[in-house]
Formats: structure tokens, C-alpha cells, sequence
């Protein structure tokens, strides 16, 4: 569909005025132009306004469209690449960072407001080697992480399934300059995004990317896969800390992965430190504000395909689906993909019985 056919279209859904059409038309060229053509799951040949004539098109009522149309110009985010990179750059000097700082200063004996004199310590060049960084999926860009970070490649791993040849590299260049028998202490867990948590942490079916790496490192020996043996060598497990960050997440998600791990420590015995972060926290006042909304929730409900309901968007609440993925509710798309536990208005698949304004395509399948 051409651009200019598409604005005709959207005029007559909307049924704008002259000012209306002077007012919204170069809002949301803008919009396109600057943030939502980035989405990489439009079809051929569809772009944002493309997608959003489509989108409004199926609501039924003029109220209907009105109410959509409001809401996505409100309250809908969209973080685009550019912003995931720049929530990447500054993870280290504004998360990371500081542990370092307060790790070292207390090895150096020496007052935390003293930045410069850590940072110039012997402690905190240790400190700094000892630290290994680890991407639990494609979506921490770890790559990425190393260069804007500056950090040393053989301190960096895309997963924490290491091979024998990769865990001599990363020891050896840890002791090139040291005749100590030096491992890392200190783990950084990094991740793009998390709205449940439930996908990182299921320990009941011992499943989700967080409890299978604590399992690898502190599991029955007698079960270990010669990768897990692998990472252990490389780790000093006495007073090791672990430190769970996330470029994006919501304080629910959060909070989950503080108690699972917490109560993981306690069934298991274990003294190790484990933290859980993000870069930029999403207010559970968002999901409030949805829910909150009336006339929009009588949309989410009635132009919801109960379809996308497989055993996957069922291991999350699941009572009111409309809502999203463990009931979420967030009104909010990653330029790569939408997540399942935003609002599914947002992100409904091309062959369901209604459609997203940035469909989905899902990593699962049945």
C-alpha cells in the first residue's frame, strides 16, 4: 500500500476534519519517519502507517477507533534501537560500575566517596579482571556491550555454556600478568528485556535461563555436562557474587527474580550474593493506568483472538488474556519484536482473527 493512499485512508477511517488532517498528518509522518517504521516484523511492503490503517480499520464503532487511536498516540512505547544502545552504553558506568567500586574499596580498605583514589587502586584493576560477563540471549547484544563498555573479550561470553578452549583462553589472559592461580569472582547475568520474569526463573520445573545457570555452578557435580565443568573451573565459587542486569524491565519482574533467587539461596543453603537490576524500571503504575481505562478495556477484551492462548501464554496468569502474558498489560514494542506480554491489541499475528498495530512474531511454536 502507497504511503499517500494509506494518509487517504486513515482520513476517511477517522473521519478528520481539514484541521484535524493539518493537526495529525504530520504527527504522524514524524512518528513513522523517526521511531515506528524501525519495526522489524511489518510484512513486505507495510510500514507503520500502513500497519495503523489496517489496525483501525477493523474496530467497529467510530468511538472504537477513537479510543485506539488515543491511546496508541498516549500511551504507547516504542524503544527503538538506538535507545536499547544507548541503555546498553551507560549500564556500565551507571550499574556496574559502582559494584566494582565498592567492591574494590573494601578489599582497599579505603572510604567509598573516594572515587578517583579506587579507581587508581591496585584493588580495582583486580577487581575489574576478576569480572566475567555473561549474555543469556541475543538480545543482550553482548557484543555490542564489550565494545561501548570497553571491556576485554576473554571476559566476555554470549552464553554460559563454555567451551574447554575458550575457558583456558579466558583464564590465561586473566593470569597473564599475575603468577596468582586468579578466577573470576564476580558475574555479570545481562539481558535485554523482562516483563514476568517467569521465563528466567521457574524453579518448581526447573526450568528458565537464571535457575539453569545457577544449577550449573551449583548443581550435583555428579550430573555435570563437560561445558558446566568447563565455567566452574574458570570460577572462584568462595565468596563469588552474581549480579542479574537488565537493559529493560518491569518492577514486577524484578521483584520475582529477587524472591526466586532469594528462596533458591535458602532451599539450597547457599550464601552466594545475588542481585537483581535494570537499567530503566517500567512502573507497575503503567499496567494500573490500562486497567484503569474502561472503554479501552472493552476493546482489549472484544478484539482479542483467544487462539495465541497455547502452553506457553499459559504458564504465566492467564485469567484475563487480553491483558497479555501473565497479565502484563504493558503497552509497549521493542523495534525487533513485541513482546507477548504487552497488551495482544498491540501485537496479534497477520493470521489471526484481528490484527496487531505491530504484529508479533513469536519464537514458539506449536
Amino acid at each position: 500500500m502507497r504511503t499517500a493512499l494509506a494518509e487517504k485512508l486513515l482520513i476517511q477511517i477517522m473521519g478528520w476534519t481539514l484541521d484535524e488532517v493539518s493537526t495529525e498528518r504530520p504527527l504522524l509522518q514524524s512518528l513513522a519517519n523517526f521511531k515506528y517504521n524501525e519495526y522489524q516484523q511489518f510484512s513486505p511492503g507495510i510500514r507503520f502507517v500502513e500497519s495503523l490503517v489496517l489496525w483501525l480499520k477493523q474496530f467497529e464503532s467510530n468511538e472504537e477507533k477513537r479510543i485506539a487511536y488515543k491511546f496508541f498516540l498516549e500511551e504507547l512505547i516504542f524503544i527503538s534501537n538506538s535507545e536499547v544502545f544507548h541503555l546498553l552504553s551507560i549500564s556500565f558506568p551507571d550499574i556496574i560500575n559502582p559494584i566494582l567500586i565498592k567492591k574494590a574499596a573494601k578489599q582497599a580498605n579505603i572510604d567509598s566517596y573516594h572515587i578517583k583514589k579506587i579507581v587508581g587502586s591496585p584493588e580495582y584493576k583486580k577487581v575489574s579482571k576478576q569480572t566475567l560477563y555473561i549474555g543469556l540471549s541475543d538480545g543482550s547484544k553482548i557484543d555490542q556491550f564489550r565494545r561501548a563498555c570497553n571491556i576485554n573479550n576473554e571476559q566476555v561470553s554470549s552464553t554460559y555454556q563454555i567451551n574447554y578452549e575458550k575457558a583456558q583462553d579466558m583464564l590465561g589472559e586473566l593470569n597473564k600478568d599475575s603468577p596468582e592461580n586468579n578466577k573470576f569472582n564476580s558475574i555479570f547475568l545481562i539481558d535485554d528485556f523482562t516483563a514476568s520474569g517467569i521465563s528466567y526463573f521457574r524453579a518448581n520445573e526447573k526450568k528458565g535461563k537464571i535457575y539453569k545457570f545457577l544449577k550449573s555452578i551449583y548443581g550435583n557435580p555428579e550430573d555435570e555436562t563437560e561445558k558446566e565443568k568447563n565455567l566452574k573451573s574458570i570460577l572462584d565459587l568462595n565468596g563469588l557474587e552474581i549480579h542479574i542486569l537488565f537493559y529493560i524491565a518491569t518492577e514486577e519482574s524484578i521483584q520475582l527474580l529477587k524472591e526466586a533467587t532469594s528462596q533458591w539461596k535458602t532451599e539450597n543453603n547457599l550464601t552466594v550474593d545475588i542481585t537483581v537490576q535494570a537499567v530503566q524500571l517500567i512502573s507497575g503504575d503503567i499496567k494500573r493506568n490500562i486497567i484503569e481505562k474502561d472503554g479501552f478495556l472493552n476493546i482489549l477484551k472484544k478484539y482479542f483472538d483467544d487462539t495465541v492462548i497455547d502452553r506457553h501464554f499459559k504458564m504465566g496468569r492467564h485469567e484475563h488474556p487480553y491483558l497479555g502474558f501473565n497479565e502484563c498489560s504493558l503497552p509497549l514494542v521493542l523495534s525487533h519484536n513485541a513482546p507477548n506480554n504487552s497488551l495482544p491489541i498491540l501485537w496479534l499475528p497477520d493470521d489471526k482473527k484481528y490484527r496487531g498495530l505491530f504484529p508479533r512474531v513469536s519464537r514458539h511454536k506449536q
